[in-house]
């Protein structure tokens, strides 16, 4: 099911640090109910990109989703869902504390998540005591709440054991499958070849397509590990 009239058009996004243009004119376009893998070298700008669309850094050039172009502080942030590569969580707060205050900022109501039963730490747990996984898979339900139209994803399994990548997995289809547009970023799209429906790379602080995920499976056969954690695609004769 694709329920929204359009999803993510990114147009021309620059972004300069000094003199170095980390982002150079950056076009891609996301439909509703896609998911697409966004790859490239380390310091490549994935994150930058990310940053941009959410509100978090200045940049030239125009994005909109649905149509309505995506400003700074705009009302359609409410409506999307971000998680960082580092997500920073205030360490003594519980658990349930951290959902309240990040549905509060983002206007959304704490109880629409999309998180299966059991899949987080004891609410009264503080953030303080948890493992890494344990914290991703909070920053994960952070990002879900309020079914947004938009899920911008920079390393989502980062941390996560089997369980947790299944249970990440699960999230993203789930949101696809009701409409969402998805970027996830990934410094190995092969671990994402189960689960996105296309490839793009940031090269020179360009989008280009990237390859086919038939084309990476071909290239890794035998030898890959989906984002499930489970070795899958043997080769075929």
């Amino acid at each position: 099911m694709r329920s929204l009239e359009s999803g993510l058009d990114v147009e021309s996004i620059s972004k300069s640090y000094g003199d170095r243009a980390l982002l150079d004119g950056a076009s891609f376009a996301v439909a509703p109910g896609e998911i697409v893998c966004l790859t490239g070298d380390n310091g490549a700008g994935k994150s930058t990109l990310l940053r941009c669309l959410v509100g978090l850094a200045r940049y030239e050039g125009t994005a909109s989703l649905g149509g309505k172009k995506l400003k700074r502080g705009g009302r359609l942030q409410s409506e999307i869902g971000y998680l960082p590569q580092a997500p920073a969580l205030v360490e003594t707060a519980t658990v349930e504390e951290t959902l309240l205050m990040f549905a509060s900022l983002r206007g959304v109501d704490p109880a629409d998540i999309e998180v299966g039963e059991g899949s987080l730490p004891p609410l009264d747990e503080r953030v303080g005591h948890l493992s890494g996984g344990q914290r991703q898979r909070i920053a994960l339900a952070i990002a879900f709440l309020g079914r947004p139209r938009l899920l911008l994803l920079d390393e989502p399994t980062a941390n996560l054991d089997d369980e947790g990548r299944r249970m990440a997995t699960h999230m993203m289809r789930a949101a696809a499958e009701r409409g969402a547009a998805i970027v996830v970023v990934s410094p190995a799209a092969i671990d994402l070849a189960a689960l996105a429906d296309r490839i793009l790379m940031l090269r020179g602080g360009q989008v280009v397509e990237g390859n086919t995920m038939a084309e990476l499976i071909q290239m890794n056969t035998g030898n890959v590990r989906d984002i499930t954690g489970r070795r899958e695609m043997e080769a075929t004769s």
